[in-house]
């Protein structure tokens, strides 16, 4: 993407990134982040913001800081388990004890008729096992599953699918965007220590086109169909 501007303000040093942190919590309608590193106690605020109403899109990596001593965040706070009726599982949960107590009865026949024919006793086994088999199957079927969903619309990107296994080349932007009236372009990523602590370079941007632009590539990012993501599950409750 390429694009131009006529109305920026450059921010440098410690605290470069006061203005983001404070244009995100008045947000009115959206907010839009792009940040490989992200802090447990500001994405509470983005939380904060989507019980306000707020449409809030994340694109991350793979990273969060441990800030136990400052939050309590857990990345689960941000997925939410819903359960779903298991359409295949409710019918065959139907059906398959009709078909076990027909098995059990034939089983139940022949093998007393084994005692008169001796050859039956092979029927006989072969009938248990399918038994069995049919009885394990009606226990592990569930009639409902658990679908993971994320409170608003979160994209989380391998870090470790770049050109370089290991990387985290994927993703290393820091975009912000709020109400699709301002961006903010920079160094800072979205933590307590690229807002408050570190030197950073941050250019916030006011020019409505270029605004635009900017969004605009958020969003074919979060759309991305050559940048391998990770699924919420796997980002949240797997580690």
């Amino acid at each position: 993407m390429k694009t131009f501007s006529n109305r920026d303000f450059i921010y440098i040093g410690k605290e470069s990134g006061r203005d983001i942190l404070r244009k995100i919590k008045g947000a009115r309608n959206s907010v839009k982040i792009v940040s490989p590193y992200l802090s447990g106690s500001y994405i509470k605020e983005l939380v904060h913001l989507h019980k306000r109403g707020v449409e809030v899109t994340l694109i991350t990596c793979d990273k969060i800081s441990d800030e136990t001593k400052f939050s309590d965040f857990k990345k689960s706070d941000l997925i939410k388990e819903k359960k779903m009726v298991n359409k295949s599982g409710k019918k065959w949960k139907k059906i398959l004890p009709i078909s076990l107590l027909a098995l059990l009865l034939s089983l139940v026949i022949s093998s007393l008729l084994s005692i008169i024919i001796t050859k039956l006793l092979i029927l006989s086994g072969f009938i248990l096992v399918v038994f069995l088999i049919m009885f394990i199957s009606y226990l592990s079927i569930s009639e409902t599953s658990i679908k993971y969903e994320p409170i608003f619309r979160i994209k989380v990107f391998d870090s470790t699918s770049g050109t370089r296994a290991g990387s985290t080349e994927l993703i290393h932007s820091k975009i912000y965007v709020i109400d699709e009236e301002i961006a903010f372009l920079g160094s800072a990523n979205y933590t307590y220590s690229g807002f408050k602590t570190h030197y950073e370079s941050v250019i916030g941007v006011y020019d409505s086109r270029a605004v635009r632009d900017i969004s605009q590539e958020v969003e074919e990012l979060y759309n991305s169909k050559t940048l391998k993501a990770k699924s919420v599950e796997e980002w949240g409750f797997g580690g």
